[in-house]
């Protein structure tokens, strides 16, 4: 009764000393750059005075307040209006695990004072989380990992607790927070939430705490955030563009059903965390894909999916399945195109955050273009041959360019050549079906409707270019290159390859093709033709009104080094037959073979190749532009060197290593091809 009229019956309660008190004892206990699970700012002391100042505030007016038991006192301060029940049980959930962390550090230490945590990549750190009671979670997240994530977090809700109803200012020693507090905190001060935010790489630190309160969102959901937000503060800070990623995945989280089982699924699955950042910081394409169509994100990161190179087939089974529903010609076209986004998007995922080999993923877009044509075309088959009868001929498409050489980009569009193989009863019907089936493939693939577009398909190098017939016959095919055809024409030829319809058929075609390749090109020939459109290419470049670095077009590009393959190969075929292919890496390696080019040129030539592709698919990634240039603006180019490099390095050092690269491809271009004559 004494202790009560002292304690509650006063209204002289000094708050103020309360907090010098406080500052004295964090400056006695702490040490600089250590985290003591007690005396730190949002350690238990906190939550205990915070408790107990509030117990001598409210206890005169509520006597079930007067008990020693942290506990019950956070249970009557919830009946009494203070706080709310869902706060009371959050705090004394965090009492009970600062309790057990600090019974973990002196069960380790054997000292009952020593009460800093270790460094967190320590083994002794590891240690503790398994005393303090962290096991595996089907090996997704290390017991460090988890006592991580939860002491931050714990610490997060003690200061936010003391910032709502004692004041901030309350907590002792200069400012601190991390990315929960931001999530948890609803007056942070001003300095402390930009440095949090630029700790974590966002530049723009009003638009990223906005992102960061929409993400979070109310309740559970809230919670589970604050955790979530310290696990990707780590990630975030690595990716080449942290602003981009909130941005991005705040757009993403407006279309998720059930944003808190998102959460949940990604603090088990903090690779799933790591990948989801890493698209929404890399690809505005990707990002958008995802923010369209979220159910996406659970099948792109099966394991199962990412880690596969997929093949036509496979890829032609899904589409199968996946197309069940459409219940229109229109509806199955825009199925086509959901389906190949989500093959993008895949395909992006394992070349933005797993870094797969260049040649992989340009043989999976390939493969995918082959799948989408193979069954676009069966569709359009069945729409305009209904006949009994068989049909009186066969059809093939070839592709030439980018997909003819299995080498096709993001953003290429695809090069497409109909050819008929008339047979004993063809007909002018026929062929007016054949006509009907390739312009109605052609303009379904790339119309664009609310689902967007399948390809762009170009027939421009087809027989006669723009005034030749869209499908031309086998015999007039054969005779346009045995007597017309001019000699870019056939270099073109070099990447003729069967894609659809009568696959047989087109490889008997294309290998009767390259047989006529004629052998009375001289060097100077094939030299002078190649140079003119290298040249006529070059100028137009340097007139563009879009000055920059172009890494396709520009002198040393990719296309010197495809130029420069393709001209031996039509210099020496004749003498070589192996030479030709319309794979470029597979025509270095076959030059080397041969010793028309020396090993150390075909090594240097394959590595810029590789190394400028990459350039070029992280480019047109970005937001699906067909584009080849690198970005003008500083950021843009830092977020692009840190996307090929992995750090943060002077973008400088991207432009320079490019241009460094460029010009020696250049030097090996005219020595070994414009030179030689």
């Amino acid at each position: 009764r004494i202790r009560d009229e002292i304690i509650y019956a006063s209204q002289d309660f000094d708050v103020t000393a309360l907090k010098e008190l406080r500052q004295k004892q964090f400056t006695a206990k702490s040490k600089p750059g250590r985290l003591n699970a007690k005396f730190s700012p949002g350690g238990l002391v906190d939550l205990e005075y915070t408790v107990q100042i509030l117990q001598c505030i409210h206890g005169k007016d509520h006597t079930n307040l007067r008990t020693p038991g942290i506990h019950v006192a956070l249970e009557e301060l919830a009946k009494a209006g203070v706080m709310s029940a869902e706060e009371a049980e959050e705090l004394t959930d965090t009492y009970y695990f600062f309790r057990k962390l600090i019974n973990g550090l002196r069960m380790l230490r054997g000292n009952a004072k020593d009460l800093f945590l270790p460094d967190l990549d320590s083994e002794e750190y590891q240690h503790l989380a398994r005393r303090t009671g962290y096991t595996e979670q089907g090996n997704w997240v290390p017991p460090a990992q988890q006592l991580h994530l939860e002491f931050e977090t714990r610490a997060a809700t003690i200061r936010t607790f003391v910032e709502s109803h004692i004041g901030r200012d309350s907590l002792p020693g200069p400012p601190v927070g991390n990315a929960a507090d931001l999530v948890l905190s609803s007056a942070i001060p001003g300095e402390l939430k930009k440095r949090i935010l630029k700790s974590g790489g966002v530049v723009n630190t009003e638009r990223g705490y906005t992102n960061l309160k929409a993400l979070s969102g109310e309740g559970e959901r809230k919670t589970l955030f604050a955790r979530l937000a310290i696990l990707a503060w780590d990630i975030l800070n690595k990716t080449p563009d942290p602003d981009m990623a909130l941005n991005n995945w705040e757009r993403f989280i407006h279309s998720v059903n059930d944003p808190a089982d998102h959460y949940r699924q990604l603090l088990s699955q903090p690779k799933r965390l790591e990948i989801l950042l890493d698209i929404f910081a890399g690809s505005q394409f990707l990002a958008d894909t995802l923010a369209r169509n979220p159910e996406f994100l659970a099948w792109v990161t099966d394991p199962g999916h990412l880690h596969t190179v997929r093949s036509v087939s496979a890829m032609e089974e899904d589409i199968h399945t996946f197309f069940k529903e459409a219940d229109s010609h229109e509806a199955w076209f825009d199925g086509l195109r959901k389906f190949r986004r989500r093959e993008t998007l895949r395909i992006g995922t394992r070349d933005i955050c797993l870094k797969k080999p260049i040649r992989e993923i340009v043989t999976e877009l390939s493969n995918l273009a082959k799948a989408v044509l193979r069954q676009a075309l069966a569709k359009e088959w069945q729409r305009f041959w209904n006949g009994s009868d068989v049909f009186p001929g066969t059809f093939v498409i070839f592709a030439l360019g980018k997909l003819g050489g299995g080498e096709l980009n993001y953003s290429s569009d695809i090069d497409l050549l109909g050819v008929s193989v008339p047979g004993p009863d063809w007909s002018e019907n026929a062929e007016k079906i054949l006509f009907q089936i390739m312009e109605a493939l052609c303009r379904d693939l790339s119309n664009h409707t609310t689902e967007g577009y399948v390809y762009r398909v170009d027939l421009r190098l087809r027989p006669y270019g723009r005034s030749g017939p869209i499908v031309i016959s086998k015999p007039a095919l054969l005779k346009y290159y045995r007597e017309s055809a001019a000699l870019w024409e056939h270099q073109a030829l070099l990447r003729l390859t069967p894609v659809a319809g009568d696959l047989e058929e087109g490889c008997a075609i294309a290998e009767e093709l390259k047989s006529m390749m004629p052998c009375t090109w001289d060097r100077t020939e094939v030299v002078n033709s190649i140079d003119t459109l290298r040249s006529k290419t070059v100028l137009a470049l340097k007139r563009s009104v879009l000055q920059g670095l172009d890494v396709k077009n520009g002198e040393g590009g990719l296309r010197d080094i495809e130029f420069l393959v393709q001209g031996l190969q039509l210099i020496h075929c004749c003498s070589h037959p192996g030479l030709l292919t319309g794979n470029t890496m597979d025509g270095l390696f076959r030059l080397g073979e041969h010793s028309i080019l020396p090993s150390s040129v075909v090594d240097h030539l394959t590595e810029s190749y590789l190394y400028l592709r990459r350039v070029e698919h992280f480019i047109q990634i970005y937001d699906d532009r067909q584009t080849h240039m690198l970005p003008r603006d500083p950021r843009e180019r830092k977020a692009l060197h840190k996307r090929l490099e992995g750090d943060d390095s002077d973008s400088e050092d991207l432009l320079e290593k490019i241009e460094g690269m460029m010009a020696s491809v250049r030097k090996v271009y005219e020595t070994y091809l414009i030179n030689t004559v």
